[in-house]
């Protein structure tokens, strides 16, 4: 680390100190800012800390001058107005500072089963127009812009355990609006007191281009299943959320694919009971029948077909769905 480069210090949770997660383009991850003394020396270190914690409080930014030194604090905020993270520029007070990182936030509400987008946050990942910026997104918004996601399993642990201490932090490949494949930082935390898993998004181009690989399982499977004619949605077998649609279910279930419905109780409760099952038998399938609605609409009879993907270990099954009236 030297001068004269932008740090990335995340402040996630509350019950710890913020961590240093990036210098620039180079990932640090969980990296204590007490290291800090090793490239700025003790006394600008102490300023950093100070800077960085007095920024995640209050949310304000901030400027102090240090000899012939500048340190300047930016915060990240999420959909909440709260503060995941503070960019650090530390600098010759004589020089040009470059332009600040691109990072954005986000959080998942394990209850809602929603995603809350931070200001810039669609902008940044999808390259999405203004006009078309939502707040409040659900899972498969999300995750089915992702051509790569080498941590997958990782991080569904982590989001759906929601543990003390749950972190996890890597890098994805995100398809935009423009058909561009942007590479980003992911660095998340779990919130059990909130029922959350909080995150940050850093764009990494140095790291990454329109050239990168794709997830080739992921791609054959969305491959395949457009040409299926009924819905397919991977889905958490440990939770029952399904995360991303590899092919959207057919109308009148259409509305699934950007809406989170309302399951029937006592048919949300088969179908945690059908995960369970094929979890502990990765050979089988389950078929049952689902009544699903969607905001202010009607009762939808549906029939889903359920089975594990690769093994049991992997947590992760494919729900098939269709209208129970079409088939």
């Amino acid at each position: 680390m030297s001068r004269g480069r932008w740090l990335l210090f995340e402040s996630l949770t509350g019950d710890h100190e913020p961590t240093l997660v990036a210098d620039d383009a180079r990932t640090k991850p969980w990296t204590a800012a007490a290291r800090l003394h090793r490239s700025v020396g003790p006394a600008c270190a102490r300023v950093v800390l100070d800077a960085v914690r007095r920024c995640a409080d209050d949310g304000d930014p901030e400027r102090v001058d240090v000899g012939d030194s500048v340190v300047l604090a930016e915060p990240v905020r999420c959909a909440f107005d709260g503060i995941h993270g503070v960019q650090i520029w530390v600098g010759s007070a004589e020089a040009p500072v470059r332009p600040r990182r691109r990072v954005a936030a986000w959080d998942w509400d394990a209850v809602t089963e929603l995603a809350h987008h931070g200001p810039g946050l669609e902008e940044l990942v999808f390259a999405r127009e203004s006009d078309q910026v939502q707040v409040v997104r659900t899972p498969p918004d999300a995750f089915g812009r992702m051509v790569r996601f080498d941590g997958r399993v990782e991080y569904f642990e982590m989001a759906t355990r929601l543990e003390p201490g749950g972190h996890w932090q890597g890098e994805v490949d995100m398809l935009g609006d423009d058909d561009g494949v942007r590479r980003f930082q992911m660095v998340t935390r779990a919130r059990p007191d909130q029922r959350r898993v909080s995150a940050l998004m850093h764009a990494i181009p140095e790291l990454g281009d329109d050239t990168t690989a794709v997830d080739l399982d992921v791609a054959m499977l969305r491959a395949v299943s457009q040409r299926s004619g009924v819905g397919v949605g991977i889905i958490l077998l440990s939770s029952g959320v399904i995360y991303e649609w590899v092919a959207d279910p057919p109308p009148p279930l259409d509305r699934w694919a950007v809406e989170r419905p309302t399951i029937d109780p006592a048919d949300f409760a088969a179908l945690r009971a059908a995960c369970a099952a094929v979890a502990a038998d990765p050979g089988a399938t389950r078929r049952l029948d689902l009544r699903v609605r969607f905001a202010e609409g009607e009762w939808i009879r549906a029939q889903a077909e359920l089975v594990t993907i690769t093994t049991a270990a992997t947590g992760h099954g494919l729900l098939r769905v269709w209208p129970l009236d079409d088939r």
